[in-house]
């Protein structure tokens, strides 16, 4: 899958520290799509400094839908966002506070063609801490059969209770479409 190898090559790069990363990447869980409607990461470990999830992944049916993200299964008015996104032709900035979710990563492509994929990162700063409110930014990149978009998104979850689930999911109920691959890393400290 050549998107799954690009994904590779970005993370290679952030690996080697160019994006700011630093610290060593390990590996905590991977999951591989098989029509999930929910992807959760439980359990995770407080033993890092910061959790990254790489994935490339297909919604099954293209509903154009930004992938969300929502922290301790906590489904709340506690989350603010914003995103900046492009589509080779257009420009655009957005955000929302007092929401139920962050974005996983907004679709710059405004819509997603089914069988194409998302690829991205998310990083979540400072996530075992209990005495801050946590901090997501994600880097993703759309296809659309041709066309397609990049975006920035950063979200912020008004809870202090160190992390310990992730959950990914499209609001519509769109699925993951088999062969869509996610993973979860811990950072730790340089």
């Amino acid at each position: 899958m050549w998107w799954a190898q690009l994904l590779n090559t970005i993370t290679a790069i952030l690996d080697a520290g160019a994006g700011g990363g630093g610290g060593a990447y390990e590996s905590i869980a991977t999951v591989t799509g098989s029509g999930q409607t929910t992807l959760t990461f439980s359990s995770i470990p407080s033993t890092y400094t910061s959790l990254q999830i790489r994935y490339a992944i297909k919604p099954a049916t293209g509903t154009g839908e930004a992938l969300r993200l929502q922290l301790n299964g906590d489904t709340g008015s506690n989350y603010s966002r914003h995103a900046l996104a492009g589509n080779g032709s257009t420009a655009n900035a957005s955000g929302g506070a007092s929401g139920t979710f962050t974005w996983g990563g907004d679709n710059a492509a405004g819509t997603q063609t089914s069988g194409y994929p998302y690829v991205g990162l998310i990083d979540i700063q400072d996530y075992a801490s209990t005495t801050k409110n946590k901090t997501v930014r994600t880097f993703v990149g759309t296809d659309a059969n041709g066309s397609g978009g990049v975006s920035l998104t950063s979200g912020v979850w008004l809870n202090t209770a160190a992390i310990t689930s992730v959950t990914l999911f499209f609001p519509s109920g769109d699925s993951l479409a088999t062969g869509s691959l996610v993973s979860l890393y811990g950072i730790k400290g340089a």
